[in-house]
């Protein structure tokens, strides 16, 4: 699977294995079909932060992968619509790059790490 511009900084599986999303440096979230590796769609939204770096560190998707939630350099984690790449909140409260991002079981709670050690 070639697409990122960049350096992959995670990826998630579907629980059935038949998409594959991946986060990377050039600011996007990717959806693969696993068997295939054709890109099946581009979620872009993160913005760069004040020194022009822009990554998107970590992607957890939910277990059928119609919710993904990522975090990223713009100190932001996000959740998106996984079947149309449609962002559907901005969370916003870190000082600093967001370098983990957790869902519980149903996406109705979201957990970040960040680099302002919370």
């Amino acid at each position: 699977m070639r697409g990122h511009k960049g350096p992959v900084n995670c990826v998630d599986v579907t629980s059935d294995g038949s998409a594959v999303f991946s986060a990377g440096d050039d600011r996007t979230i990717k959806k693969w079909d696993a068997e295939t590796g054709v890109e099946l769609l581009s979620l872009v939204g993160h913005e760069r932060d004040e020194n022009g770096y822009g990554a998107v560190n970590s992607v957890q998707i939910t277990l059928d992968g119609q919710v993904v939630c990522s975090g990223g350099a713009d100190k932001r984690a996000r959740l998106w619509n996984g079947a149309t790449g449609v962002p559907s909140q901005i969370m916003r409260g870190h000082d600093d790059k967001v370098y983990a991002v957790a869902l519980n079981v149903d996406a109705s709670l979201v957990y970040s790490g960040s680099d302002d050690s919370s």
